[in-house]
């Protein structure tokens, strides 16, 4: 028995061509016969009527009524008769008492939960949709979206439902505000396929199909509504839908020269009529293996006044094989793939295919076992579309971003061009360069700022507020992937990686004084050294001459000498103090006790003041070296001279500020507490602020900013090294279909090291030339800071070189004398002998050694030695009287 409603022509075709091919096989001498029943319409008395006549009549199944029967009376009474009733289209998720009442009812239809999951799977995770429009016209339709609703439980900002219902009177008001009130992109409905034409040309009116919107159409009988016919060059979004996927035919299998009617029905993939025809293929191949199992055909005797006793006795028998029957075990073969009915009679195994409606392209194909997979098409069974799909043209992309150097600028002969050639830097080359890789068009849209959110108003500006609106496709500059981000916006993969550093005035170096190893004492020290030093040589004489004890005889081996001297005159005097206080001794020492007492208070004099001066000559001579005493965030926190801050509502203030580490606390609630205000608008004006301020403000900012400006002006610096990660990458809208491929082409770049050419190409600049200035760690000293010790050795030596030549000419002006030569002929032969380095000994008459012989020679210089020594004893001897 078959109940169908008069204008379900194409079910009823599909029903008899079923019914045809299984009696052609002729199932071990089976012959099947329809009894048909027609509806007007829905009327349950009616339904009632017909399917007891059925039963009357003895049938072994009842086939239908569609979902247009809004009652289950069918179901009930073929649940009290034992008679198979068999559904080939979506109902309803039955309850537990519907389960009891309906035990003789099995569906071939897709179940709604099972299909609702598909969907789930194709939005979230093949599609990865985080934000869109439900739109729904039934209740089974609603009930096919139910898993999407709970991807974020019906959060407002993500997910809108909306019925077609509440809009009949005017479908433009829906796309309105799809358009300027939700500014949707993705769109998910589920209506009749006979009005989507109608709802679809309405919405390009406000720009719904234009680029970038993305279309999810959930009936299976999408492919039947007609849209290729309304479809031109308007229809540029990304429209796809889904359908039961069909079994493929079998290449090898001789084709029909002539098709009938019933073949352009089951050939179009509508879902009732190949439904209904695996209803029949099922049941048929289901009863066949149960009479073949019992030897014996039980023909029902029942009717709508029968009891539960009196049931089909094989009818429990069909159901349980029709639950558990394999697709690869019935002939003829099902139309649609993966057939199986659950315990409960529900298809839970079924094949959906995704593919485009506009240009019916084939896709994807979803299994519930192994999810969504890429279809792989068959050369010899499908034929490629030959129609045009707009949807996938070279698109124009809309680039948002702000200024901000070396990202995006204005070039300095801009007015010499037009359009986008008037702009330059990073984030101008690289969307050059990614256009290139995905073969698009681009157009900049400039704003100001990355993005800020207004905690009291809940929105955002800038280049986020762009995305979100999709007044944009692509948002690129200094552009930080958080957390607070990425609940509104999508990120591609990060193209730069990047920290938070410290940004500080450079001090210039004080000027370097060669003199500043006399630094460590006070001028009056010195001062005071020199007279104590003199003072201390006449002390030395005078005691020296008072006391006996250091008068001693010229000559040691004479035991009664005539006379006595004293060693310790100025010269001999000068030369121990100076020995003493340079730490270097002296070859002749003080004998008596008082003299030595002196000795000694003036050499602990030389080591205490030796010692002070040691102590601080390093401190004195790296005073003045260039070194700052901030050197890490620490340091910045603990002083109170120098304010920090950072840009006001931007990534950086927000690591600070949600920070659980304490030294990152404390640093915020010091930038907070600063007043004036230690946040800047943007980092350029915190880079000012640190120059005019010089030395008096630090600014926290991205070491990839931080580094440019260093780059570029001598008067800046680090301080510390990298704090936290952050990352750059390119923004989109939630959901955005083409972020995966612009992360692709991203790390195609990367690999291709194009990405570490465009930031050497930006930030190196080689044309700024800072002259380098040597910070020491406070042991090494300069040749400036030395070089007074240099001049004053060089002064020294020079004195001693000046010394020596005047003491060498009154020594030549002597010999002359003493010699009786001119001193032309002295200072000939004092400087040759003085210059002949080989020679040891020196004779006491050099004038005549050269011309006198040998012997002569000794002892004319050993008279002359002799008249010498005489001549020094008288005079002394005369002193002494």
């Amino acid at each position: 028995g078959a109940i169908f409603y008069e204008n379900e022509k194409e079910i009823e075709l599909s029903f008899d061509q079923a019914l045809r091919d299984v009696n052609n096989l002729k199932f071990v001498g089976l012959q099947f016969t329809a009894i048909k029943r027609y509806m007007p319409s829905d009327d349950s008395f009616l339904l009632q009527q017909i399917t007891c006549e059925l039963l009357s009549n003895a049938v072994a199944a009842i086939f239908g009524p569609s979902s247009k029967a809004s009652s289950d009376i069918v179901a009930q009474l073929a649940n009290m008769t034992g008679i198979p009733h068999i559904e080939f289209d979506w109902k309803l998720e039955a309850s537990r008492q519907d389960h009891l009442n309906h035990q003789m009812t099995v569906n071939v239809a897709p179940s709604l939960s099972v299909l609702s999951r598909a969907y789930h799977d194709i939005i979230k995770t093949n599609y990865e949709w985080r934000t869109f429009t439900l739109i729904y016209e039934t209740p089974e339709g609603l009930a096919r979206l139910q898993d999407l609703m709970n991807i974020y439980a019906l959060n407002r900002e993500f997910v809108k439902l909306r019925n077609l219902a509440d809009y009949a009177g005017d479908y433009r008001v829906l796309w309105k505000d799809a358009d300027e009130t939700f500014h949707e992109h993705h769109i998910i409905m589920d209506c009749d396929p006979k009005s989507l034409k109608e709802l679809l040309q309405v919405s390009i009116d406000f720009k719904m199909q234009g680029p970038f919107r993305n279309w999810f159409l959930t009936h299976l009988d999408t492919h039947s509504s007609g849209l290729k016919d309304i479809y031109n060059e308007d229809f540029k979004a990304n429209i796809t839908s889904v359908r039961l996927k069909i079994v493929d035919p079998n290449p090898y299998e001789r084709k029909k020269t002539r098709l009938s009617p019933v073949d352009h029905i089951l050939g179009s993939q509508m879902m009732l009529p190949i439904l209904i025809y695996d209803a029949v293929v099922l049941y048929t191949n289901s009863i066949r293996n149960v009479i073949a199992s019992m030897q014996q055909f039980y023909p029902p005797v029942s009717d709508c006044t029968a009891r539960f006793s009196n049931a089909w006795i094989m009818g429990e028998s069909i159901m349980a094989e029709m639950k558990s029957i394999s697709e690869d075990d019935v002939e003829p073969s099902f139309k649609t793939e993966n057939m199986k009915l659950n315990e409960y009679g529900e298809r839970t195994k079924f094949n959906l295919e995704i593919y485009k409606p506009t240009v019916n392209e084939p896709l994807m194909v979803w299994t519930p076992d192994n999810g969504i997979q890429v279809r792989k098409i068959n050369p010899e069974s499908e034929t490629s579309s030959t129609a045009t799909d707009f949807s996938v043209q070279r698109k124009v992309f809309t680039v948002v971003t702000h200024f901000e150097e070396p990202y995006f600028m204005m070039k300095e002969d801009h007015e010499n061009f037009r359009g986008q050639e008037k702009f330059e830097g990073y984030a101008v080359d690289l969307i050059g360069k990614l256009s290139e890789l995905m073969d698009f068009d681009y157009e900049f849209m400039i704003v100001n700022g990355n993005g800020k959110f207004n905690p009291e108003t809940k929105q955002w500006d800038g280049i986020i507020r762009k995305l979100i609106d999709h007044h944009a496709q692509i948002g690129v500059c200094d552009l930080t992937i958080t957390q607070l981000r990425r609940s509104v916006v999508d990120f591609t993969v990060p193209f730069m990686q990047l920290g938070i550093s410290i940004l500080h005035y450079k001090s210039p170096p004080a000027p370097k004084d060669p003199f500043a190893f006399l630094d460590p004492f006070a001028r009056e020290v010195w001062i005071y050294m020199i007279f104590a030093q003199l003072i201390m040589t006449l002390a030395f004489v005078l005691i020296a001459r008072l006391s006996y004890r250091e008068w001693m005889p010229p000559n040691p081996a004479i035991v009664d000498p005539d006379e006595l001297e004293n060693i310790w005159n100025v010269n001999n005097s000068c030369w121990l103090m100076v020995g003493s206080i340079m730490q270097q001794g002296c070859d002749i020492l003080p004998r008596g006790p008082h003299m030595r007492i002196l000795t000694g208070m003036w050499w602990f004099f030389a080591l205490m003041m030796l010692s002070t001066y040691t102590a601080n000559l390093a401190a004195f001579l790296t005073s003045n070296k260039w070194q700052s005493t901030i050197k890490s965030l620490g340091d910045l926190i603990e002083q109170d001279e120098v304010r920090f801050g950072s840009m006001s509502g931007g990534s950086t203030s927000l690591f600070f500020s949600e920070s659980n580490d304490t030294d990152y606390q404390r640093a915020w609630n010091q930038m907070k507490g600063f007043n004036p205000s230690a946040f800047t608008s943007n980092n350029k004006e915190g880079v000012k602020r640190v120059l005019n301020e010089e030395g008096q403000y630090a600014f926290l900012m991205e070491t990839t900013s931080l580094t440019y400006n260093i780059e570029r002006n001598c008067a800046l610096r680090q301080i510390g090294g990298q704090i936290g990660e952050k990352h750059y990458g390119l923004a989109v809208p939630l959901g955005a279909d083409y972020r995966t491929n612009l992360s692709v082409s991203i790390l195609q770049l990367s690999e291709k090291g194009e990405l570490y050419k465009l930031k050497n190409k930006w930030w190196k600049n080689h044309n700024v030339t800072c002259q380098t200035v040597h910070e020491i760690d406070g042991d090494e000293l300069s040749i400036i800071e030395l070089g007074g010790v240099f001049l004053l050795l060089a002064g020294g030596v020079v004195t001693g070189v000046i010394v020596g030549i005047f003491e060498f000419l009154w020594n030549v002006q002597n010999v002359a004398v003493e010699e009786h030569v001119t001193p032309w002929q002295a200072l000939k032969a004092e400087l040759m002998f003085a210059l002949m380095f080989w020679v040891t000994k020196k004779p006491m008459r050099i004038s005549n050694s050269s011309s006198s012989s040998s012997g002569g020679g000794d002892k004319s210089s050993r008279r002359s030695s002799a008249s010498r020594r005489s001549s020094k004893e008288k005079t002394r001897s005369k002193t002494a009287s």
